[in-house]
């Protein structure tokens, strides 16, 4: 996978690297978030009396729809996060795997759900990952253990000193937005980028790469939103990471990338998925007729205060 880097940030103890891929802007979609506003596509419990961990999208429109891994819904019986990045046909209807990430809530506030202005962070999309990509390995299809993503919540709740009343992951964010857009703001977007790699002092924490470029401007302000949760409260120290190091950190995670073994496995919706499993680090690839739609690598080793 070629990428070329463009840009370095850093602010405290993160910092991000911006790049464009090799393959960009080849395949028309639209976000799974704005293809809720633009009411293209309904998101619903599959049934009256609900499923923690499943789904249905309906999606009424002519267009590609593209959900990333992370995606938080929210609404109707209890806020969810998809478990998989998620390409869906035109026309079509679809189950969602997903994982509550509200644990005392199920009671209907809506009928549908619509988009957070979050995704949930990398610790937990990382955790979420590996345990799909080893229930996919086994047979059991795209779900995560929904006991650990309700423990890494509260972790995040005590982490960012912010408590929700349903343990709800939204609104304990959204409790530190000013902060959380106040940090991020330090972080200027390259319109020329469709992908970055996220740094947490000398250590990579994540890696997205999509399609468009649209798409990762979209996406741009709510992978910093999220990455910025993972920092908030560690003690102040120097960040010495440089701009050299951190380019040459990414351009070889791609390479030792190209050395590891992967598993196939069909996309939730349409497309198929490559599953990267070692001891440091967990990836995926989403493509859809030899086109990339998204790309994610994410760091297994917890951030060190």
């Amino acid at each position: 996978m070629q990428v070329q880097v463009l840009s370095f940030n850093k602010h405290k103890r993160l910092s991000i690297v911006q790049f464009t891929g090799f393959e960009q802007n080849t395949f028309q979609y639209i976000s799974g978030p704005a293809a809720i506003a633009k009411e293209f596509i309904e998101v619903r419990e599959v049934s009256i009396t609900g499923s923690v961990n499943n789904l249905e999208l309906v999606n009424l429109s002519d267009k590609y729809v593209f959900f990333m891994d992370g995606d938080i819904l929210v609404g109707a019986k209890q806020n969810r996060v998809l478990n998989t990045s998620v390409f869906v046909a035109p026309n079509s209807k679809i189950n969602l795997p997903v994982s509550c990430v509200e644990q005392g809530r199920w009671r209907s506030i809506s009928d549908k759900f619509r988009s957070s202005d979050y995704i949930s962070p990398d610790t937990i999309r990382a955790k979420k990952l590996k345990a799909v990509t080893n229930n996919l390995k086994k047979g059991r299809g795209h779900f995560a253990d929904q006991g650990e993503v309700w423990d890494t919540v509260n972790e995040f709740s005590l982490g960012l000193n912010a408590f929700s009343e349903s343990s709800d992951l939204d609104d304990i964010m959204n409790k530190r937005r000013e902060s959380l857009d106040s940090f991020i703001d330090k972080f200027p977007l390259n319109d020329k980028a469709n992908g970055l790699a996220i740094f947490t002092d000398n250590s990579p924490l994540s890696i997205d790469l999509f399609n468009r470029t649209d798409i990762y401007q979209e996406y741009f302000p709510k992978r910093l939103r999220s990455a910025a949760t993972e920092v908030f409260n560690l003690r102040e120290k120097e960040n010495t990471i440089t701009e050299v190091e951190a380019k040459f950190k990414t351009l070889n995670l791609f390479d030792e990338l190209e050395k590891q073994k992967f598993t196939l496995h069909d996309g939730v919706g349409i497309g198929k998925e490559k599953r990267y499993d070692n001891n440091n680090f967990v990836a995926m690839e989403l493509s859809y007729n030899n086109h990339l739609i998204h790309f994610t690598l994410l760091n297994l080793e917890p951030v060190k205060n």
